[in-house]
Parts: structure tokens; C-alpha cells; sequence
């Protein structure tokens, strides 16, 4: 639609001093309906708008997009204002943005030899042209008008992931200069630089793994089996004899994982011993065309990575992200403390109690009845993959007893368990960092992309899960920076991203040590990073659910959204209403949905304490109910702590110094931070106050652990109890 800029009617002393013919009689009436049809106009668009606000766009933007910049002015009549119907807003900007918005002109331009019949006739035809199609965008404009009086930069420089009428997110500087001066850039570890005796060759055609010797040695493998019963079913592997093999030997398919040993003449030391993962074209495939046009998923996790920090210490990462097809979340909150609660949030849609209850996880079997939602994948015909570092502390297995029997086609858990134990182990940050020849990470990645490689022109499902870069040390991602594009170029090299949609994604932030303790800790901790990656033929065929992903950027969502989204990628065609809803957030659904702009924590299912929306005011840590409610807090951690049995040993804790009290917005909510002793452990908690009884209500286990409590809490024989227990 052509832009059109109109003029104010001119005032009588404008008025040319030769006398017009008099048609003002035949033009009275005309000009009388168009001045009816503005006043309805008008009238039915107050209730929508701002009495004092209004909504500027660039000339190159959209009228759907709303603009990052506002200006505020007195709403004049519908006779005193230029109307940009592209926009239907008056508009009032600055003399430096001439020539990129459209100006509200407020002063009649004089000398322009134009009568006042000739000037309103010409308005007013225009208008009523325009009628009709401005009655049809108010609708549209309605929430954009709304939205960009929350703009996500203030005037004064203050941003936000988020920003609505029931949602305040912040958006902390990841560069801020007390974050800088904790980061120590990371280069990538290299941890054998010998020479590789074996190199393994993947045939395309049949997808089978031939063994290359790439020196004069001789060589043996021992195959890696899962070995475990009953409690140790998912804690157990052996190692099968040591089988020789010839140069280019063909891997049998029964072979998934293996140890190789390969000695140099005299052939009586062994000189290197590696470690490789196969995956094998599933036996009982069954060919559906359907199932064609279903596109296969990917989950790709590291864990405690914030949007912050994935931009701080992954920049070629971040850049990939910003430069591809992938669609970013930056109001993603986590729902939960740690990885359990958060992942089975995804993957089962529960929260942590109703998951403990369904799958007991601390009871053998338990897990595997756990209707975790690659079994619905599966039971559409995708083959299914998972796999996860550091097994004493992987997401099913600390301090719970497994799977009793494989919960999916592909398994990595007995990979990890030999090379943990089998190979030489060099730690980083307590970590297991290197593992043999090559970073404990690696083997998980290589699996997901002989998975995926594999699986690429059938329907998969994999979740592929790190721990060991990430964990304890937020500045050590950055040494996985160019591995991990080279990891995501790959994909794209083999034809996996043709039909994944591939989930990039953390699932919290920094949980504990420096980075958590600054003033940003707080966002820090709940906004864990989340990118989406749909292939071409959905983001041309889904238009609509494109559009949704995109316009979801900047709203509040959660890890149970994801869950609804998984199961939404299913049933693609299936109408939203029918769609189902998480069990633990029936308020919640895909992200290939639009989410309500004006959502709140509640609605997604976040937890008061994690919330990471809303605005807070310092309270005086000297003040009478600071004190008392820092005191009831620690007194509540030492009630639940002793109530537990296999926590006995745990010390009781006493209030050393209350670091800061803060109220959240006009509620009874208040964020407490302080340390106890022994141990100097640094504890945040919401609480509740009920000023008339001076008391605090508090959930003792959704409080937060600061600071690293690893070598602190051994005594303790309980998960819940460890982060409050001083040994």
C-alpha cells in the first residue's frame, strides 16, 4: 500500500485572499459522513489504546513488527492528527529520524495555494479509500501497540529477555566487568597428540565400520557389554577376550562399543589403547511412507550453560546460531533446581514430585516404566538413541538405580562406564575431562553423529547429553567453542539437518561459584540456553508455525513448553486445541504456538523461587524482619536436614552474615542470601513472610546451594539433604 502523507486542514488566516466559487453547500454533507465514520472509528479503537502512548515504526519495518522505540504524546483529535495508515498510529519523532519514520505534522503548512474545499475533499477521499483497510489491521496492531509500550531497551539502557505486564526479565551484560575479571578463556585440550594407530572407515552405502591400521603393529579389541543385574544393572559392563584382526577388519554388527590394544615390534607393549562406538542400521526397521514426512528430532545438551555465558565464553557458537536457520528462546526458565527436575520436565512433562512418585527412579525397574517420551517415538516407528558423560553423575543415575534393562535402541551408558574405568582419566575442574585419547565429550558427540548418520534417511529420535566442560567451571565451555561448529557443520555436511529439528539447549544456568555469587547470579542461574533448528521442507510447509517459533523469542517459556512441543512434532497437523498438555503444566503448549504475551511464571509452570521474572527492592539487611527471617530460614534447613534418616551426621547450621534481602515487586515474597556457618556455605531462598505473625513459610528443598558443596556433604547419604549438609 503507497504511504501517503497528509496535511492539516489550513486555518482561515491561510486562506488565499480570491474568493472560491461557493460548493461548500454540496460538499458539507460529504465531509459530515467521513467526520462520522473517524468519530466511530475512533470510538472503537479507544478501549485498545493507551490514552498517552504511541507506537513508532521504522519505514522498513513491518506494521505487524513492533518497534524497539516509543514516544509518548497527549492523544490529539482525529482532525488534529496525520494518519499513517500503514501504521493507524500518530506519530511524533524526533528531527533525526525524518527521514526513516513518518512525522506528525502539528503545524499547518502555509502559502501552499491550496483552498481549504480542495485540501479536505482530497483528505477526506483518501481517508474513506483507507477506511476499510485500517478496520481490518486494528485488530492486528492492538497487541503490537500494547507490546512496544514494554520495549525490550529502555531510554536508559536497561534491556530484557523479557518484557511484559506480568513478566520483567532482565538482561544482564555478559561482558559486564566483573564477569570479566572472573573469565579465563579456555583453548581446546588435546588430550593425546600421538599419532592414531587405528583410524575407523565408514562405508556410506551399507553402513558398516571397517578398522584401518595405520602402522606396522599388531592389533586386538575387547568388546564393551552391559553386564549388570537387578541394582547394578545400569552401574556394570565387562570386556569381552581380545580378538586380533587384520588390516581394514570389518566390525560385526553385534559390536556396538570396543577397547582396541595395539602393540609395536617386538609386539610386547602395548603402545595405545583407544576406544570406539558403533552404531548399526536397526534389524526390524520397517519401511512406512508415512513416516517420510516426519521429521526426525535431535535434543543436543550441555549442561549448566546460561544464554549469558553461551555468549561469553562460545562466541563461534553464538555466531553459528545468529548466522543459520535457528530460532532462539531467550525466555526460556528453567522449572527446577537441577538436571533431573528439568530434563524429566521435558521429557516426561511431570514435575519432580509427581515424577518421583510415577517413576522411582531410586527402585529398580522404576525408570524403565517411566513413560519418558522417546517411547512414543519409538512406538511411531523411530529408532531411538541416548547417551550421557560422567556416569556416577548422570541425569538417571546419581543416586538412583537406572535402567534395569536399555531404554532405548542406541545406549552409550556401557561406552562410558568402560572408557571411565578402562582408560587413563585426566580431570579438569574435578571433572573427567579427557578420557583416553580424546575429551569425555567427544564420545557422546561421535555417537550422536553416527546416530544420526546412520539413521538419516529413516525417522530417528536422540538425546545427546555432556556434563564434563560445563559442570563446575562455567569459563571451560570456551574450550569447546570451534569443536562444537565443526560438530553442528557435520550435521549439516551429512544430510541430517534435511529433516531434524535439532534442539540445542542447557538446562540451567551456573547453579554454584563466582559467576553465580555476582549481582546478574540470579538471572544467571534460571535462563539456561535454548535454540531451535527446523528443517527446510516444515518451515515451508508450517508456515504459520514458523511464525509462531519467531514471534516466541522474547516470551516467557519453560521446559515444559519443550515437552508439549516434542509431542506436538508427532502430530504436526493436528489442531492445537487437540493437541495434549503437559501433566505437570496444562497451561502450558508448543513453542510452534503462540505464547500469551502477557504470561506469568504460574501459567508455565515455574515455581516462585526460579522465577526469574518480576522487579525486586532492597530490604536493609539490619532491619528487624531481615534478621528474623534470615534466622527462621537456617532454623528450617536444620529442622528438614535432621528430620531425614542417613542425614544424621549432617552439623547443625547457624546465620553467619545475611549478604542481601530483597522483596519481590509489592508481594510477601522475599529473595534471601546469606551465609552459614560451618563451612562458610552460601544459601538464596524465597520465603514468604507473614508480617502481622512475623513468620516465614519456606520450601526447605527448593532452596539454592551457592557455592560448591561436593567435598562437603559425603556423610550424607540422601540427594535432597546434600546441599544443606556441612560433614
Amino acid at each position: 500500500m503507497t504511504n501517503i502523507k497528509y496535511e492539516l486542514i489550513p486555518t482561515n488566516e491561510d486562506l488565499p485572499s480570491k474568493k472560491k466559487p461557493q460548493k461548500w453547500l454540496a460538499k458539507i454533507g460529504f465531509i459530515s459522513v467521513v467526520l462520522l465514520i473517524l468519530a466511530l472509528y475512533a470510538l472503537s479503537t479507544a478501549q485498545h489504546q493507551h490514552e498517552s502512548s504511541t507506537v513508532v515504526f521504522a519505514s522498513d519495518r513491518s506494521p505487524w513488527e513492533p518497534s524497539m522505540e516509543t514516544s509518548t504524546v497527549n492523544r490529539p483529535s482525529p482532525l488534529d492528527t496525520v494518519y499513517d495508515t500503514s501504521t493507524l498510529s500518530s506519530v511524533k519523532v524526533t528531527e533525526s529520524y525524518k527521514n526513516s519514520y513518518f512525522t506528525a505534522v502539528t503545524e499547518p503548512e502555509s502559502g501552499n495555494g491550496i483552498s481549504t474545499e480542495e485540501q479536505t475533499e482530497k483528505s477526506a477521499k483518501v481517508l474513506v479509500e483507507n477506511f476499510t483497510e485500517t478496520s481490518t489491521l486494528s485488530q492486528d496492531t492492538e497487541n503490537s501497540t500494547t507490546e512496544t509500550s514494554y520495549a525490550l531497551e529502555t531510554e536508559s539502557g536497561v534491556k530484557y529477555f523479557v518484557n511484559s505486564p506480568h513478566c520483567q526479565m532482565s538482561h544482564p551484560n555478559a561482558f559486564a566487568r566483573n564477569i570479566l575479571s572472573i573469565y579465563r578463556k579456555h583453548h581446546y585440550i588435546v588430550c593425546d597428540g600421538s599419532r592414531d594407530m587405528i583410524t575407523v572407515n565408514f562405508n556410506e552405502t551399507d553402513s558398516t565400520y571397517r578398522l584401518h591400521q595405520n602402522e606396522n603393529s599388531t592389533c586386538c579389541f575387547k568388546q564393551i557389554l552391559r553386564a549388570g543385574v537387578s541394582t547394578k544393572a545400569d552401574h556394570q559392563y565387562k570386556l569381552g577376550p581380545c580378538v586380533k584382526f587384520q588390516q581394514d577388519f570389518l566390525v560385526p554388527t553385534e559390536v556396538t562399543a570396543m577397547i582396541t590394544y595395539c602393540r609395536r615390534p617386538p609386539f610386547v607393549k602395548v603402545w595405545q589403547k583407544d576406544a570406539f562406538s558403533f552404531v548399526h542400521p536397526q534389524r526390524d526397521f520397517i519401511s512406512d511412507p508415512t513416516l517420510k514426512k516426519r521429521p526426525s528430532v535431535l535434543l543436543w545438551g550441555i549442561d549448566s550453560i546460561s544464554r549469558m555465558n553461551l555468549e561469553l565464553t562460545m562466541p563461534r557458537m553464538f555466531e553459528y546460531f545468529n548466522a543459520q536457520h535457528w530460532f532462539e528462546l531467550q525466555g526460556y526458565n528453567k522449572m527446577g533446581d537441577n538436571t533431573f527436575p528439568n530434563l524429566m520436565a521435558i521429557l516426561t512433562g511431570f514435575n519432580k514430585t509427581y515424577a518421583n512418585k510415577q517413576c522411582q527412579p531410586d527402585r529398580v525397574g522404576g525408570l524403565d516404566a517411566c513413560p519418558l517420551i522417546w517411547k512414543e517415538f519409538k512406538a511411531k516407528g523411530y529408532t531411538t538413541g541416548f547417551a550421557e558423560d560422567w556416569s556416577a553423575y548422570s541425569t538417571f543415575d546419581y543416586s538412583s538405580r537406572g535402567f534395569l534393562h536399555p531404554p532405548t535402541d542406541v545406549y552409550g551408558r556401557p561406552l562410558i562406564l568402560a572408557v571411565e574405568k578402562e582408560l587413563k582419566m585426566t580431570l579438569q575442574s574435578n571433572l573427567p575431562y579427557c578420557l583416553g585419547r580424546k575429551p569425555s565429550s567427544e564420545y557422546i558427540y561421535d555417537l550422536a553423529v553416527q546416530f544420526t548418520r546412520v539413521n538419516r534417511n529413516r525417522t530417528f529420535f536422540g538425546m545427546f547429553w555432556t556434563n564434563t566442560f560445563s559442570h563446575n567451571d562455567f569459563s571451560m565451555p570456551s574450550a569447546m567453542d570451534e569443536k562444537m561448529v565443526k560438530y553442528m557443520r557435520t550435521l549439516d555436511k551429512n544430510g541430517v539437518m534435511d529433516n531434524t529439528i535439532i534442539i540445542f539447549f542447557s538446562d540451567h544456568g551456573s547453579r554454584f561459584g563466582p559467576l553465580r555469587q555476582l549481582d546478574s547470579g540470579f538471572v544467571e542461574e534460571r535462563l539456561p540456553f535454548i535454540y531451535i533448528r527446523v528443517p527446510r521442507w516444515i518451515r515451508e510447509k508450517y508456515p504459520k508455525l514458523l511464525h509462531n517459533l519467531q514471534v516466541n523469542r522474547n516470551r516467557l517459556t519453560s521446559p515444559y513448553d519443550i515437552h508439549a512441543t516434542l509431542r506436538h512434532i508427532l502430530e504436526l497437523n493436528t489442531p492445537p486445541a487437540k493437541l495434549p498438555r503437559p501433566e505437570g503444566c496444562p497451561t502450558c503448549h508448543s513453542v510452534f504456538e503462540e505464547m500469551d504475551w502477557s504470561r506469568n511464571c504460574s501459567q508455565a509452570g515455574i515455581a516462585d523461587h526460579w522465577c526469574a521474572c518480576d522487579t525486586f527492592s532492597k530490604v536493609p539487611t539490619t532491619e528487624h524482619r531481615a534478621r528474623s527471617m534470615s534466622t527462621q530460614l537456617v532454623e528450617a534447613i536444620n529442622r528438614f536436614t535432621a528430620g531425614i534418616r542417613g542425614a544424621e551426621r549432617c552439623r547443625r547450621l547457624k546465620v553467619d552474615r545475611i549478604s542481601s534481602v530483597q522483596r519481590r515487586g509489592i508481594s510477601d515474597q522475599y529473595i534471601i542470601q546469606l551465609t552459614v556457618q560451618p563451612g562458610s556455605a552460601i544459601f538464596e531462598a524465597t520465603v514468604k513472610w507473614d508480617a502481622s505473625a512475623g513468620m516465614i513459610s519456606i520450601w526447605v528443598p527448593s532452596i539454592s546451594r551457592l557455592d560448591s558443596y561436593f567435598a562437603m556433604s559425603h556423610c550424607s547419604s540422601v540427594k535432597e539433604t546434600k546441599k544443606f549438609c556441612i560433614c
